[in-house]
């Protein structure tokens, strides 16, 4: 009788941790890319190269699945999930390519590197490493040197950004792992807190890391297919080299502070914002700034308020892309006050709440707070950061 209750009707807890299981980070990556995917389909996006859209519905909906599932199973057979999605790129790159299959891919690639052995790791790099050379390369034989450059960023985008990040994530793996082995076998109850501490403050610069490398890809994924609307704008493929440069500078920047003996050096400054600008105005929209000039910030409020912005501006561009952005930097007696306000497009769906929940992290990890929904037909973020001192 105990056996049949206990699989025939699982507690609450367990059912909770299943769910739990179900709706982890990983599984919400696979979602958001079918999602992507069923949008680029929608737009007409499909297919990187435009006249080469030759799938029927059901075939384009096969893909969609079948990458659906090699993303989930990446979660546990990292390895298998690799082989199948190069499998799976081979066969449809004799009918394509298709650009959501190679979203998914930057989603395989950095659970096979975070997660997988470092053979995984090596063979992932030889990967990333010819897959990008030789698309620059057939672009150059078949199309010339323009589509030879934009197959060069682009592989760099969709294959080098995810592997990079992945290696920074395990290289902060191992770091945690090591402090707190030092921790168990040589520290005190005292100095074992504060190692997990030293942890704690690793995740969030790693979370920091992915959230900015995100940010910068997702805009390359959408210059993408602006490119493909206007293949001869040389503008959109100057966004999209930038947008790539300043992702790997987002991850040597964090990498070498993970790294550095001094943990509270912060370097990001409201400048490296300009690719995210510059990406959201190439997709359509126009983006204000506005800022006193004789506005000075501690070092670690201008990090705050850079991340903050930064979300703003991938959100904004991801959901209301051509929507003008407001951005306001003002000075409120001891505080900054930063407000930034775009329309919201008829019929567009929530989010969950997980790039505010970020945007509250980071506000109140400099004792601010921070606000974020519907005004008057518009979406307007306002966060309250004290300024302390400079």
């Amino acid at each position: 009788m105990s056996d049949v209750l206990k699989w025939g009707m699982p507690t609450s807890r367990t059912l909770l941790s299943r769910l739990a299981d179900i709706f982890d980070s990983s599984t919400s990556a696979a979602v958001g890319v079918f999602l992507v995917g069923l949008l680029l389909w929608a737009a007409g996006g499909w297919a990187v190269v435009v006249d080469r859209d030759l799938y029927p519905p059901p075939a384009k909906a096969a893909l969609l699945c079948a990458a659906f599932a090699i993303q989930l199973t990446a979660q546990r057979r990292p390895a298998l999930a690799f082989g199948l999605m190069v499998a799976l790129l081979a066969g449809d790159f004799v009918f394509g390519p298709s650009l959501p299959l190679w979203i998914a891919l930057t989603d395989v690639i950095f659970l096979a590197v975070s997660t997988g052995s470092d053979r995984l790791g090596a063979v992932v790099g030889w990967f990333s490493l010819a897959v990008t050379l030789g698309g620059a390369l057939l672009a150059l034989t078949v199309l010339g040197v323009r589509a030879a450059f934009y197959a060069g960023l682009i592989g760099v985008a969709l294959t080098w950004s995810p592997l990079g990040y992945a290696r920074a994530v395990r290289a902060s793996r191992r770091t945690v792992d090591a402090e707190r082995a030092a921790a168990r076998a040589e520290l005190s109850a005292r100095d074992a807190e504060r190692s997990a501490a030293l942890g704690e403050e690793r995740r969030r610069l790693a979370r920091d890391l992915h959230d900015a490398v995100a940010g910068h890809v997702s805009a390359v994924a959408i210059l993408a297919e602006v490119a493909q609307r206007k293949p001869g704008d040389i503008a959109v493929l100057q966004t999209i080299r930038s947008s790539s440069l300043a992702a790997l500078e987002e991850m040597r920047t964090t990498i070498d502070l993970l790294t550095a003996p001094d943990d509270t050096v912060v370097t990001t400054r409201l400048a490296s914002l300009d690719g995210l600008i510059d990406a959201a105005e190439v997709a359509g929209g126009a983006v204000t700034l506005r800022r006193p000039a004789d506005l000075e910030m501690p070092t670690a409020v201008e990090a705050v308020v850079t991340r903050i912005l930064s979300e703003t501006l991938t959100n904004a561009t991801k959901h209301a892309p051509g929507a003008p952005l407001d951005i306001e930097l003002r000075r409120d007696a001891t505080r900054l006050v930063v407000t930034a306000t775009n329309p919201i497009p008829p019929g567009i769906a929530e989010g969950q709440g997980n790039g505010l929940r970020n945007m509250m992290f980071r506000a109140e990890s400099v004792d601010g707070t921070i606000t974020a929904g519907p005004h008057d037909g518009t979406w307007r973020v306002c966060a309250r950061i004290p300024l302390g001192d400079k």
